[in-house]
This record gives C-alpha cells, structure tokens and sequence, in this order.
C-alpha cells in the first residue's frame, strides 16, 4: 500500500515527487479580491433564489469597461494557473504578468467561496449594463475613431445652403425675419439633444459634412478596439474583439468561420446561437436569455414564431456554434452561466466555460 501510495506521487519516469500548484500571493495579483467585491457576503447561499430584477449595486465594479471586467473575471481563474485563453489579447495579457504560472492541473474547484462569489457578482454586473448604457460607451469610442452619423439638424444660411449645426442660435438667426420665437424645449434644440453628432462630438462646425462618415479604428488604441468587439457583441451584433482585426463587426447574415467561432467562450457562443433566434422573435423560456434579450430595443419576442423563420445562413450559422460548443464540452444551461455552484458541473475538456476566456 505504501510502495503505490509513493509511486502515485512521483512523476512518470523521474524520481521526484510532483509538487502541488501553489497559487502566487493575493497581493501581488492587481485586481484580485480575497474579499467579496459587491456587498453580497460568503454567508449568502449562492444558490438562493433572488429578485432578478433588482440588481445590487457595486461600487467596486461601477464604471468599469467591459474588458476591464473580463480581465478582473478572468484574474480570479488564472490565479489558479488557469491558461486556456482562447482570446488573443487575453492570453497576451496574462503571460505579461510576472506572477502567471501555468497549471496544468487546474480545475475551477480549485476557487474559494469568495472567488465564485465574485465571479458571480461580475457576471451579474455584466448582464445588468442597459442597452443604452452599452450603447453610448460603444458611440463614445466610435466618435473618437472618428465616425460621423450625419443626424445633426441643418439650417439654411442666407446664400440658401443647408448647413449642419449643433448651435440653436444659428437657426434663430435663419428665422429672424420670420420673428418665430423659440422656447427652450423647441423642436430644433430637441433634435440638436437627439443628435449622435451634437453628443459625442460636442461641436459641430459647418464645414463638416452633413452625410454620415465611417470610424477609422486605427485611431483607437488595440484596448479600445478590443472593447468596440465585446460591446458589439453585447448588444447583439457578431465583433471580433482581436485588435488585430480592422473589421470590427461581420453581419449576422452571413456565414461565420469556424476560426472565429473558437476564439469565444461558451458564454458567447450560447448567447450568440440565441440571439439568432432572437432576431426572428423568438420566446424564451431560460431566465438568464429572458433578462439578457429584455434590454435590446430590437428584439420583440412573438409567441407565433417557429423555427421557419430562420434563414438558411441562420441554420447553417446555429450549426456551426453547436459544433463548437459540443468541442469545448456541451452548450452552457442557466445553472452554468453564473457558476453558483462549482458542483453543478464536472471539469469539462475546456474550463474556459465559465472564465469566457
């Protein structure tokens, strides 16, 4: 008994003993928390039922981008040696940091109570960000990258051009022999508010074009291309979030690649073979899909849908992720998409399910 008990503990072929993973020091880890990060505590069972629609408020996590909350997600598993980052840009990122050390035996119940808990409160944080939240984070990038959408109101100056202008003085001056009095809600000054172009760009010279004009993403720094992809994707559009990309989104109407497919997590994949599904009004019964397609202002669930309405590029785009997620383990249920509960599911092929590495 004794004699098999040391040769389990010895590596194949050496005569030495493996040594246990030993996580680096909390401390030296930027980011990791061996506190709960949001006001909810260990004590709580994570597999208490709760009001869904009330989310908490974490000052921790208030404000952050979405790749800096991928990154603090993510800190927590490779704390544990965890490498399998299918993303680029997140594998860079952690072998860049002098504390990373692969764990070739690394399992996700490695985690402490804490860890899941944050874990949980970042997915939480990041499932309750509104659409229109998400939206004017993605147009402020957009504008810096240059983008103009050709919204702003015209007026016409006395030579009888229409100009663009964000200034409401510009059309009481064009309206001055007409002597037509303008309060401060006016409609000139409700469209200048509405106006993308009068927002992000804060000033609007007539010399710019009245037509709307493309972003050039090398503009932006690869940290904030990388967070154009994972807001497109929130908000139900297909991105690359690979700043080596000069495409930012690829149109749900056309075939994806297979290359692209694995560079998501399972979270991704599930919430994109959905939003297929979603674009053609589907009801779902899944509570996590419920709350996540409520916030996009175009998806209208119609109780007459089936799957006819697909397309052919929408099967063939629905094939390909269930390919995808059957090679990295099995399409993610509800149970799993939090990670409550690290017993409700054995280590897959691909522990990256519940990182979305």
């Amino acid at each position: 008994m004794r004699v098999a008990l040391l040769v389990s503990l010895l590596l194949p072929g050496l005569g030495v003993a493996a040594e246990p993973y030993v996580p680096p020091a909390a401390i030296e880890i930027a980011g990791y928390s061996e506190k709960p990060l949001c006001p909810r505590g260990v004590e709580d069972d994570p597999d208490t039922e709760e009001d869904e629609s009330i989310e908490p408020d974490c000052p921790a996590l208030r404000g952050k981008s979405l790749r800096e909350l991928s990154i603090l997600r993510n800190t927590i598993f490779a704390r544990y040696g965890w490498a399998g980052f299918r993303k680029t840009w997140l594998r860079e990122h952690f072998k860049q940091q002098p504390w990373f050390k692969p764990n070739p035996s690394f399992s996700y119940k490695l985690l402490s109570d804490v860890d899941r808990v944050n874990v949980q409160a970042i997915a939480r944080h990041e499932m309750s960000l509104t659409y229109q939240d998400l939206e004017e984070r993605r147009d402020t990038l957009l504008a810096k990258a240059g983008k103009w959408w050709g919204d702003a109101p015209t007026y016409e100056d006395a030579k009888g051009r229409d100009l663009p202008s964000c200034d409401p003085n510009d059309f009481m001056a064009a309206d001055a022999e007409q002597k037509v009095i303008r309060y401060e809600f006016s409609e000139v000054e409700k469209e200048i508010v509405s106006s993308k172009d009068c927002t992000y760009h804060r000033s609007l010279a007539s010399s710019q074009p009245s037509a709307p004009r493309a972003p050039d993403f090398k503009k932006l720094e690869p940290q904030e291309r990388i967070e154009l992809g994972l807001l497109s994707r929130a908000m139900g559009s297909f991105a690359s979030d690979d700043a080596s990309r000069g495409e930012l989104e690829k149109s749900l109407d056309e075939v994806l690649s297979l290359k692209e497919l694995r560079e998501l997590s399972l979270r991704d994949l599930r919430l994109l073979r959905n939003t297929l599904y979603a674009r053609r009004g589907r009801p779902f019964k899944s509570p996590v899909l419920q709350k996540h397609f409520a916030h996009m202002p175009w998806y209208k669930a119609d109780p007459d849908y089936t799957d006819a309405r697909l397309t052919k590029n929408d099967q063939r785009n629905v094939k390909l992720i269930q390919s995808v997620e059957k090679e990295l383990g099995g399409a993610l249920k509800d149970e799993d998409f939090l990670i409550p509960n690290p017993e409700h599911r054995k280590d897959p092929p691909d522990p990256g399910f519940i990182s979305g590495a």
